[in-house]
């Protein structure tokens, strides 16, 4: 691949990184949802604490995790059509498996890494037995 696609490759999963990342934010919905002090046109409602902040991380792990399964799903589809379509070239063929496996050890990075936030997530809310993906503020 020329270095030219590769910079247009990046330039297109930089820019759906960031529709993904702030797209919820114009829903009314983004980073601050169910935090107490969520912001809205005047500015902050609440002071913010420190169980505001589990709900923020929570919620940009949770919006990471969504794009790496994105990300996964259409990168081995791309695999996928790379080996259909290698017309018999064993590169072509290998590309496409190599690609597969990327996707693969990717998501199983991202899922190793969500769990890892978990744990310390846990840790620093204090409730070992409430996991992290739930935290609410009362």
């Amino acid at each position: 691949m020329k270095k030219t696609a590769r910079g247009r490759i990046a330039a297109v999963i930089a820019v759906v990184i960031f529709i993904t990342l702030t797209a919820p934010a114009y829903a009314g919905e983004g980073i601050w949802k169910d935090a107490k002090c969520a912001a809205d046109s005047a500015g902050p409602t609440n002071p913010c604490d420190f169980c505001d902040a589990l709900v923020v991380a929570r919620n940009i792990v949770g919006t990471l995790l969504e794009f790496a399964f994105l990300a996964a799903a259409v990168m081995i589809a791309v695999g996928a059509f790379m080996m259909m379509f290698a017309a018999g070239s064993e590169d072509r063929f290998k590309l496409g498996k190599q690609t597969i496996q990327n996707a693969v050890i990717g998501l199983a990075v991202a899922l190793g890494s969500w769990l890892i936030v978990n744990t310390i997530l846990q840790f620093l809310s204090g409730r070992p037995d409430l996991p992290w993906n739930k935290i609410a503020c009362g």
